[in-house]
């Protein structure tokens, strides 16, 4: 009876722990970012890996789950210009933007 309810709990946690990790879409155009659908291509990021946004990317998705400090970077390879992005994830346009990092 004691590993039922330990699984049972166990089960009811995942959802939410699932719900807490980083993500990081990447669309052709902004509708398919607002709408997630046609996914370019898709990351769970880890904490202090760059991500290079690609060149047929024109926004992006990300949310940072339970990490803090997602970054944007003008060059590839998290170099150039570092701007912060906010905590509450969304959609926004690639713009300058070629690669992404969190911690």
């Amino acid at each position: 009876m004691k590993c039922f309810i330990a699984l049972f709990a166990v089960a009811a946690l995942l959802p939410s722990a699932l719900a807490d990790r980083p993500k990081l879409n990447q669309y052709a155009s902004m509708d398919d970012c607002t709408h997630d659908q046609n996914i370019l291509f898709h990351a769970a990021p880890v904490s202090s890996k760059c991500y290079n946004l690609d060149d047929a990317t024109v926004a992006f998705f990300w949310a940072p789950g339970t990490l803090w400090n997602p970054r944007v970077y003008t060059g590839k390879d998290c170099n150039g210009i570092e701007d912060p992005l906010s905590r509450n994830g969304r959609c926004i346009e690639k713009g300058i933007y070629n690669s992404y990092k969190i911690w």
